[in-house]
């Protein structure tokens, strides 16, 4: 069996524990560290995301207000449909939440951003 560490891969010797994954406490601390950076790395990417999503929320509001507009304006500053922070219920119309604004998609291609 090899280390558990992405730049170790050292064999471990046979004769010792069979459920040892790292060859020393050195490669268990820096495989957690790796795993640490790369976990952080994945937050940030996604929080930028959603920081994003949430500001071409704000621009189209301030633009176009309560009222209904185009969708084709979000798809061509290609908003990512996928992500939302919750979802609410207002005047019996379900909208996505991301961040402080919410937005409803309807069949006839129109789209209705609000401040939450």
């Amino acid at each position: 069996m090899l280390c558990n560490y992405r730049y170790c891969q050292v064999e471990l010797p046979g004769y010792e524990n069979g459920n040892r994954r790292y060859c020393d406490e050195h490669c268990y601390m820096a495989e957690k560290l790796e795993r640490a950076k790369d976990n952080y790395a994945s937050r940030k990417k996604s929080l930028s995301e959603i920081d994003r999503i949430e500001t071409l929320l704000r621009v189209c509001q301030k633009k176009y207000g309560d009222g209904f507009f185009d969708i084709n304006v979000l798809r061509a500053e290609k908003m990512n449909w996928v992500i939302t922070t919750g979802s609410v219920t207002l005047d019996g119309i379900e909208y996505r939440v991301v961040g402080s604004f919410a937005y409803s998609a309807f069949a006839d291609g129109n789209i209705r951003i609000v401040k939450i």
